[in-house]
């Protein structure tokens, strides 16, 4: 048996694993896209993104290497305070009910802007951590289709303008759903998609894989 550790007065059994700064942003990210696919709840998908974004900035600062899009710095000072607070309006509206408990929730194009949002994130964590996982190509490619002014680059232009014609008339959902991660098809060009997503659910398997009738019974 494990010998129990203790933080704060509160015993506790060893970790089955360790995750870093690094791997936390991961799984945010990566959550995010899947949810993304599956059209979950855009507010929950919010907080990720939003969390992930935060978690960033503080990584950036405390690494002394800066973003890739660091966007509070393009705006004058006198701005920066009330769009910041616009930007994170959301996030903030389901985080706290103290001061705002009977506020309600301007709610804007959430859906849309979840993609732009979170392939900031990405180009973030790319330009932190010099990695590119395949969840993260998959939503880079999503977002260039969905807001193809921000994320389209004048070398891809003509490709772009090329393969548009094919997909113009799928619905965004046929494009990009979860099917993508048991596709054969996309194996080619996102050959880890599915192991990715294995890892990351890693920490299900014991609560899952366990019977019912496995689970300790407190008796009185």
């Amino acid at each position: 048996m494990p010998t129990p550790t203790e933080i704060a007065g509160v015993k506790r059994l060893p970790p089955r694993r360790t995750l870093t700064k690094r791997d936390a942003a991961r799984h945010l990210i990566h959550a995010a896209t899947r949810m993304i696919a599956a059209a979950e709840d855009p507010f929950a998908i919010h907080l990720l993104v939003q969390s992930a974004d935060k978690l960033l900035i503080d990584l950036s600062a405390n690494l002394g290497k800066p973003l890739a899009h660091e966007w509070t710095e393009l705006i004058k000072p006198e701005y920066r305070k009330p769009l910041m607070k616009v930007f994170r309006e959301t996030y903030n509206y389901f985080k706290h009910a103290d001061k705002d408990h009977d506020e309600e929730l301007h709610v804007g194009s959430i859906a849309e802007t979840n993609i732009l949002q979170l392939a900031v994130v990405v180009a973030n964590y790319h330009t932190l951590f010099g990695e590119w996982t395949d969840h993260m190509k998959l939503l880079f490619t999503c977002a260039k289709l969905v807001l193809p002014d921000a994320f389209i680059t004048p070398e891809i232009q003509e490709a772009f303008d090329q393969a548009l014609p094919k997909l113009a008339g799928f619905r965004f959902g046929e494009f990009f759903n979860l099917d993508l991660w048991s596709e054969r098809m996309i194996e080619k060009d996102f050959p880890s998609l599915a192991r990715e997503r294995a890892e990351d659910l890693e920490d299900n398997k014991l609560l899952f894989g366990t019977k019912i009738g496995e689970f300790p019974i407190r008796r009185t």
